[in-house]
Formats: C-alpha cells, structure tokens, sequence
C-alpha cells in the first residue's frame, strides 16, 4: 500500500494551481450579483414562528411556518437597502422552501423597494462548487486525457445546444435524436479513446447496437396500445410527445452502450497486445468472461440512475394520494421501458462488440493458420 502512494503521480504545482483557480472562481460566482438583470438581496436576519397544521390526503400531519426575514440589496437601483421579506414553508418543503440566513435570493421589489417578495433561491455557488470539484478531480488524475474528456465534453454540448435549435426552427425531433446519437458517439469516443482501431469497432459497434434498439422499440411499440404520453412530467407540446420519448430512449441507451462497448474494445486490445498468440476461441470466452462482469454491474447502474431520478415525483404523488396501480400505469412506466431499452442495448452491446473486435482486431497466429491448412 505504501509504494502504491509512493508510485502515485502527484504533481504539487498544478494542484495547488487549480485550487486557486477554484476557489478564485467560487469568490467570483458569490459576488456576481452585478450581471445580473433581476434583483438579488442576501438574507441578513431569520425569524421562523409556527404557523398552524394540516391534515394531508394520507391523514399525515403537515405543519407551516412563517417567515420574516431582512435582507441587503446587492444590485440595481436599491443596491445596499435593507429590505424586509415573508415567507411562508412547511415541514415537508413539497411546495415551498425554507431560507437560511447568508442566503441569496432572486426578489421582486414593491413600492420605494421596502418590501419584496421572493422568486428563488440564487444557486450558481452550489453549481460552481460541484463544476468545480469535477474539473479539479478531472484535470488533475487525468492530466492531458483530462483535458481531452473535457473539450469532448463542450463539443457534445455545443451539438446539444445546436439541435435543440434546429428542433425549435422545426426540424423532426427523430431526424435531430439520430444526427446527435452519431455526433455523440464520434466526438466521445475519438476524444476520449484516441484514434485507434479499437475506438472504430467501438463506435461501430456503438451505432449497430443502438439502432437494434431503436428497432426493437419499434416492434414493440407496433404490439402494443399507444403509451400514456399526456401523463410525461413536463409535456407542453401534445404534437411530437411520442417522437420526444423516443429521443430520450434513444439518448439513455447510447449512454449505457458507449460505455459497455469501449470497455469491451479496449480489454480486447489489452489481450492481444499482451498476448498476441492467443486463440480465437480463447479471445471469445474472455469476451464472454468480460460481458458478465460488465453486464451485472452496468444494469443495476441503470437502474439506481432512474429509479433516483424518480423517487422525488413518487413521493409527492404518494403523500397526494396516488395509488401504486396509478403511479405504474400512467408515470412509471415511462422509467420502466427507459431502463429496460438501456438493459437491452447493454446485454445486446456485449456480443455485437464482440463480433467486431474479432472482425477488426484478432490477427490470427501463424500456429492458428498452419493448423487451419
């Protein structure tokens, strides 16, 4: 364990480098008040007084308290004015929220700007803190493959913002999901693999598997009755709810497939270039060795990354009465068939780039050609 340590490269200066551009940067992010248009005011004094209770549709228990808070303008006309704001929260926080003293707050001022009322919470200091954490993790194990991720990172993004623009100008939403499911792969993988033969079966192997799941969900789809899309949290545009899942679909299985395939072409290398003499039949069955061990894990992966995304929206419609049998039928499954077309590609990843990584990256031996005459 202690030469593990001793082996580590730990590089002081570029450490201490990216904290002070952290730290730098959260100090900015807390004082940037000034960019912006609404008016924000940082809470001074706190003073909580219970309100009164209510029953809930469980027969649970809710209690509410009001608030009275003063705060300090830190921008605009009133900048530096001492206001005073209310609020009202409950114990369960469902649909409100409670506010501590040195919070910053997004207010709307009424009269000489004596009182206001609050519309948010400012919350870019969580989110620079977290951002910088990950860069910081990020360029300094990582180094110049850091750096690689990073700028693949902005790209996909900029192709997200991209699509999303030519979706609002009134491109099909499928044509949009399938340029940015090649971009994506491209871009992620020749960034963050390099340009080797095994980032092609990768990404070959990446689009195959992907579309194969596009197709089941298609048949599937033919089989069966039309899915509640009304009932998708957030839907605003009834015309395209349909093309909208499909793109989610689409996106969530490219996620778990790029991962399960580069893993599968990188191993594959690694075994050929450590053993070059190595059997076909022998190459198939670490394959299959590998598709186990990545399987297992990468499906619970899948699966504890959407049922967390749910579990907020479940507990509110439970305390608001829901039933199980409602919950499942109108909401959860759009998360059930998201996570089973994910669990599909990946089990589907497995042989597909299997195949290709024998196709592309096994040479056979002089042995093994002598013994095929």
């Amino acid at each position: 364990m202690k030469e593990l340590f001793e082996n580590f490269p730990v590089n002081k200066k570029l450490g201490i480098g990216l904290l002070l551009v952290m730290v730098a940067a959260l100090i900015f992010v807390s004082k940037d008040a000034f960019l912006y248009k609404e008016t924000i005011a940082k809470i001074t004094t706190v003073e909580n007084v219970f309100s009164h209770e209510a029953e809930g549709p469980n027969e649970e228990i809710e209690k509410y308290y009001d608030q009275e808070m003063t705060a300090s303008v830190l921008n605009g006309k009133y900048k530096g004015k001492e206001i005073t704001l209310k609020n009202t929260y409950s114990s369960s926080g469902i649909n409100d929220e409670r506010y501590y003293k040195g919070d910053q707050v997004f207010v709307s001022l009424t009269g000489d700007g004596d009182y206001g009322s609050i519309m948010g919470k400012k919350r870019d200091v969580y989110l620079a803190l977290l951002l910088g954490v990950f860069l910081f993790l990020l360029f300094y194990i990582n180094r110049k493959h850091g750096c690689m991720i990073f700028f693949s990172l902005l790209m996909n993004l900029t192709v997200f913002s991209l699509a999303l623009w030519r979706y609002k100008e009134g491109v099909d939403m499928v044509a949009v999901a399938f340029v940015m499911m090649v971009m994506f792969s491209i871009l992620t993988l020749l960034f963050a693999g390099g340009f080797y033969k095994k980032t092609l079966v990768a990404l070959i192997s990446t689009l195959v598997t992907t579309m194969l799941c596009y197709g089941i969900y298609e048949v599937a789809l033919l089989a069966n009755d039309r899915l509640p899309y009304e009932m998708m949290e957030y839907a605003v545009n009834p015309n395209d709810l349909s093309d909208l899942f499909l793109t989610g679909i689409l996106m969530g299985s490219l996620g778990a497939v790029m991962d399960v395939c580069i893993s599968i072409a990188a191993s594959v290398t690694e075994i050929k270039e450590t053993s070059p003499d190595i059997t076909l039949k022998a190459l198939i069955k670490s394959i299959r060795e590998m598709g186990y061990d990545i399987m297992g894990t990468m499906i619970n992966v899948l699966f504890f990354t959407y049922i967390s995304g749910t579990i907020p929206i479940v507990i509110v419609k439970i305390n608001n009465g829901y039933t199980l049998y409602h919950l499942i039928h109108f909401h959860l499954i759009f998360e059930i068939i998201r996570f089973l077309m994910g669990a599909i590609g990946i089990v589907l990843a497995i042989p597909v780039t299997g195949f290709f990584s024998v196709l592309l990256l096994h040479k056979k031996s002089v042995g093994e050609r002598g013994n095929e005459k």
